[in-house]
């Protein structure tokens, strides 16, 4: 009896082990989330409030057929070359009225590529370090359940080898017990097996480990080049910002008397608006070909040629939309680009230094609303990125095109994160707060637009 308890002991601990470590091990319980984290990109998590939006450009990003991206590149491809071109004009028709906040241009563009190029590298860094830590993590994993399984093996073993030892003599003694130790003998020859099995999946998982601590340290070698990379391109951006203070030091008074020019006001507001005519054509013809291709009509393919035609005539106020769109669902949903204090609304009065309306300035377009320097600058709807660049009297100057004719307009950043031709999300960070252009103090000049011609924001957009 003494015999048979030990061998049931022995079996007991045993089956517990058995039944534990017969569950997946940490390696594959974590290897279908470590694989997911593996494959997303570290991207700026969304809104809670974010609006679905039917805009045609994310929509057919989001399902487009080879095809159809070859299309948008070739769309980008033709914006791009027609901004270019658009820039040039602009700069050949102003040479006589060059303004002291030019000479901000090259070291603001500068500071805005820098700030950009360092947000991606971090973005890059974090993606690293997590997928060296996966690594690590699952070598540790892995040897722990080798470990385990061997330690088990060795507890089998010597079970079956007590068993082995009994005389003959003491089967007689108990003759129900030659049953009982066949029955044992057999379980542990099947745990035997079961653990060998195991310990040879363990065996090729950690060969394939092996190869993934290789990854790891090739990975931390490349984390050692963008860590390199980072502290140039920090370097960098210190330089331009010590120049554009240096220039802003000796041009304040000249930036601010011609801030306050009536002349140079109206010129910067004819330049932004040529700007939007101008991409607004671009985008029509885009627009037209598109429905061409899809065996239209040229009178279906021109539903916003009155209103675009009609767009420079600007001088009615308080222009609203019309709420026939799938854009005018969102009247009222949005949230303003940023967090801060609405310093100018649209339609109100420029003021002077005096604090009085300034005779025969244009009143204000849009919204200024006063904001930290690098305070996140959020796309108020999905959209796609016509403009992203340095214009004057604007800064740092970045346009979105959300379809159907609507613009929204976002000036004077620090940094612009996104490229001509990108696509963005409802709420994504696309910019940071800045005081560009020879603005005087920082915040986010916004607009809103629809066919060209600007409309209240605060109709549409509620504080964030």
């Amino acid at each position: 009896m003494l015999r048979q308890s030990f061998a049931g002991v022995a079996l007991g601990v045993l089956l517990a082990n058995t039944l534990v470590l017969a569950e997946p091990s940490a390696p594959d319980a974590a290897k279908a989330p470590a694989a997911q984290a593996e494959h997303e990109p570290l991207q700026p998590a969304p809104s809670a409030r974010r609006v679905e939006v039917a805009v045609s450009q994310s929509a057919a990003a989001a399902t487009a057929s080879p095809r159809r991206q070859r299309e948008l590149q070739a769309e980008q491809r033709e914006l791009k070359n027609r901004l270019a071109q658009l820039k040039k004009s602009l700069a050949s028709t102003e040479s006589a009225h060059s303004e002291a906040a030019d000479a901000l241009a090259a070291s603001e563009s500068a500071i805005s590529a820098a700030n950009r190029h360092l947000q991606h590298l971090a973005a890059t860094r974090r993606q690293v370090e997590q997928r060296i830590a996966e690594l690590q993590a699952r070598e540790r994993e892995a040897a722990a359940a080798q470990s385990t399984h061997a330690s088990a093996l060795g507890l089998a073993l010597r079970s079956e080898l007590v068993l082995a030892q009994r005389s003959q003599l003491q089967t007689l003694i108990d003759p129900g017990q030659a049953e009982q130790d066949g029955r044992d003998s057999a379980y542990l020859d099947y745990l035997v097996r079961a653990r060998l099995h195991r310990i040879g999946e363990l065996h090729d998982r950690r060969t394939e480990l092996a190869a993934l601590e290789t990854e790891s340290v090739q990975r931390g070698a490349e984390l050692e080049r963008i860590v390199a990379d980072e502290r140039s391109s920090r370097a960098q951006l210190l330089q331009q910002e010590a120049s554009r203070r240096a220039t802003l030091a000796r041009l304040s008074r000249e930036i601010a008397t011609q801030r306050q020019s009536v002349a140079n006001l109206e010129r910067d507001d004819t330049r932004l608006s040529t700007l939007i005519d101008q991409i607004g054509k671009v985008l029509a013809e885009q627009a037209r070909r598109r429905t061409a291709s899809r065996s239209r009509t040229p009178a279906e393919a021109r539903p916003g040629v009155p209103e675009q035609q009609a767009a420079s005539k600007r001088d009615s106020d308080h222009f609203e939309p019309p709420a026939s769109t799938h854009f005018a669902r969102l009247r009222g949903k949005l949230l303003l680009p940023v967090q801060g204090q609405i310093g100018s609304r649209y339609g109100a009065p420029r003021l002077g230094e005096d604090g009085q309306p300034q005779a025969g300035a244009p009143p204000w377009k849009g919204l200024f609303i006063r904001a930290d320097a690098g305070s996140p600058v959020h796309a108020v709807a999905a959209g796609r990125v016509v403009f992203a660049d340095w214009l004057r009297g604007f800064g740092n100057l970045m346009i979105l095109d959300h379809g159907e004719g609507f613009l929204s307009v976002y000036a004077d950043n620090e940094t612009l994160l996104h490229g001509v031709g990108e696509q963005v999300d409802t709420d994504e960070v696309i910019a940071a707060v800045g005081n560009t252009g020879g603005n005087a103090q920082s915040g986010l000049y916004f607009e809103m637009r629809f066919q060209g011609r600007p409309f209240d924001p605060l109709a549409w957009a509620v504080a964030r």
